[in-house]
């Protein structure tokens, strides 16, 4: 008997119906897959055709050229003008305004040589609100010689921290003038310039005023030349609370109730050595002070609050160690 593979008849159907199951998916895809090429093309002929150069300009920003040309807008000041000397009042609020925020308030006087003439006055200023001068942010004069130049605009220009004032003609080289500015700036707890600085004692929060000038932050205290080179002598006067202590770079020359209010001091000190804006400093505060004299010329003060009990041996430490230098 011949041998052979045998399947039953069911079976047999169940295979026959997978087959053309598995035909008609097949014809299915190939319809499906045919429909959708021939409508990318007709999408791709008619959609317009874009120029990868112009697509990429009409996306660009566009940034403001600024004129370096124009001394305003350079970093570095121009040598058209030497600082001499500063007289300068500082006013600072220890308790916040109406608006929340800690302020001071200050004039100034900058006494400066022209080097060579000019007819623009360039100074820092940093976050410093103006009171108006005969309709200008300052006051010119000069010291001797011909008239100072009368004074077109004043303005303040943010991108590189100056006041800048325009004057109808130039001043003359060699001559001293004066600017006189009066102003007004946050006491703000940034570690920047004239700032505020908090601490706790006794459960009681305590605000002191303080500077940090370094490296170009003291034009956020004043106008002035805010650069190493740009050396003068400081004249500083601090007014404030009357149990509150002042200090600056040089001991204090007067201090005086203000006129009209006793719960305000006028402490006045010596004038300061011929030295750069960055190593200018002053505080006012609560701290008290443990004071020692060495046996050279050196005096030594410790000043801190009245909690931190630490200020003897440290004194002592210190004029122990300085009688090796």
């Amino acid at each position: 008997m011949a041998k052979g593979f045998y399947i039953s008849k069911t079976l047999g159907i169940l295979g026959i119906l997978l087959g053309i199951a598995a035909v008609c998916t097949i014809i299915a895809l190939s319809v499906v897959y045919a429909q959708e090429k021939n409508k990318n093309a007709e999408n791709s002929a008619t959609a317009p055709t874009s120029d990868p150069t112009s697509a990429t300009t009409s996306t660009a920003t566009t940034t403001p050229s600024v004129d370096e040309s124009k001394p305003w807008n350079r970093y570095r000041l121009p040598t058209t003008l030497i600082p001499e000397s500063y007289q300068v009042t500082l006013r600072p609020y220890l308790t916040p305004n109406e608006q929340g925020l800690y302020i001071f308030k200050g004039s100034s006087t900058v006494r400066f040589t022209c080097n060579n003439t000019t007819d623009v006055i360039i100074i820092h200023s940093k976050k410093l609100t103006y009171t108006p001068k005969g309709g200008h942010l300052v006051a010119l004069r000069a010291l001797g010689g011909p008239q100072a130049p009368a004074i077109v605009k004043t303005e303040l220009v943010e991108r590189t921290e100056y006041l800048v004032v325009h004057l109808q003609a130039n001043l003359t080289k060699g001559n001293l003038y004066e600017m006189e500015s009066e102003f007004q700036g946050e006491l703000a707890d940034d570690l920047a310039g004239f700032y505020r600085s908090e601490y706790m004692e006794g459960g009681i929060k305590k605000v002191v005023a303080t500077t940090q000038m370094q490296a170009p932050d003291a034009r956020k205290s004043f106008p002035c030349f805010d650069e190493p080179a740009m050396k003068a002598i400081f004249n500083i006067t601090l007014i404030h609370p009357a149990n509150f202590t002042a200090l600056s770079n040089m001991l204090p020359k007067v201090s005086r109730p203000l006129q009209g209010d006793s719960s305000w001091t006028v402490t006045e000190f010596h004038p300061t050595p011929k030295m750069s804006t960055y190593l200018l400093a002053y505080i006012v505060s609560e701290f008290k002070s443990v004071k020692q004299d060495p046996p050279g010329k050196v005096q030594v003060w410790n000043w801190a609050c009245l909690s931190w009990d630490g200020m003897g041996p440290g004194l002592r430490d210190h004029l122990r160690s300085s009688q090796y230098f």
